[in-house]
C-alpha cells in the first residue's frame, strides 16, 4: 500500500508518533504490551493502518484492541500534531499475526525429527 517516496516518509512519521505517544502519554494498562510494527499510508495520505504486536495471550490482544478504539481520537490528535501533514489521515489499528506466524513455523521447525538429530550431534 505504502509505494511513494513521500507516504513511506509519512508511515514512518505516524509509527514513531503513536510509538511516542504509546511510551509516555498513554498509561492504560490494556496498551502495556503494545509494541507499534509497522504502519502503511495510502498515496493520497488520507488513510493510515497502524500494525502492532502484544506479548501475552488472546485476552491481551482483545484488550489493546479495544484500548486502541477508545483511545483512537488521542492518536489521531498526536499524529496532528507531530507530523507535518495537510490532513490528518483516518487511522486503523490491525493486529500484526507476522509474529505469531512465526513463531508457528518455529515450533513445527522444532519439533521436526531429522532437526532434532542434527541439533543433539
Amino acid at each position: 500500500m505504502s509505494t511513494t517516496f513521500r507516504s513511506d516518509r509519512a508511515a514512518e512519521a505516524i509509527r514513531a508518533a503513536v510509538s511516542k505517544a504509546l511510551l509516555i502519554e498513554v498509561h492504560d494498562p490494556r496498551l502495556s504490551k503494545v509494541t507499534i510494527t509497522h504502519v502503511e499510508v495510502s498515496r493520497d495520505l488520507q488513510n493510515a493502518k497502524i500494525y502492532y504486536t502484544v506479548l501475552g495471550e488472546k485476552e491481551d490482544r482483545d484488550a489493546a484492541e479495544r484500548a486502541f478504539q477508545s483511545a483512537k481520537p488521542m492518536f489521531r490528535s498526536k499524529i496532528g500534531e507531530e507530523v507535518q501533514l495537510r490532513l490528518v489521515p483516518e487511522i486503523t489499528f490491525r493486529y500484526d499475526g507476522g509474529t505469531d506466524n512465526a513463531m508457528s513455523v518455529e515450533d513445527i521447525l522444532n519439533s521436526l525429527p531429522e532437526l532434532k538429530k542434527s541439533d543433539e550431534s
